[in-house]
């Protein structure tokens, strides 16, 4: 019984971990294509794509948090 409860936990915190991974990149998703939409609306694509640092400093966190879920994944 002690094994069952500790594989459920263990189970349970990996779908917690997934879903947080899924939602904060769901959410990077929207975040960005908004403000590549917004930079193109006021600057007609010309000038600096200043969102091109935005979404490399933020992809940056979302390859780690994928490294920390699905490579190292919860101990």
């Amino acid at each position: 019984m002690a094994e069952d409860k500790e594989f459920s936990e263990k189970s349970n915190k990996i779908v917690k971990e997934k879903r947080g991974f899924y939602i904060h990149f769901i959410i990077y998703l929207i975040v960005n294509i908004s403000l590549f939409i917004q930079w193109w609306y006021i600057t007609g694509g010309e000038g600096f794509p200043w969102v091109i640092t935005t979404t490399a400093g933020w992809g940056i966190g979302i390859i780690a948090h994928f490294i920390g879920v699905f490579v190292i994944g919860p101990k």
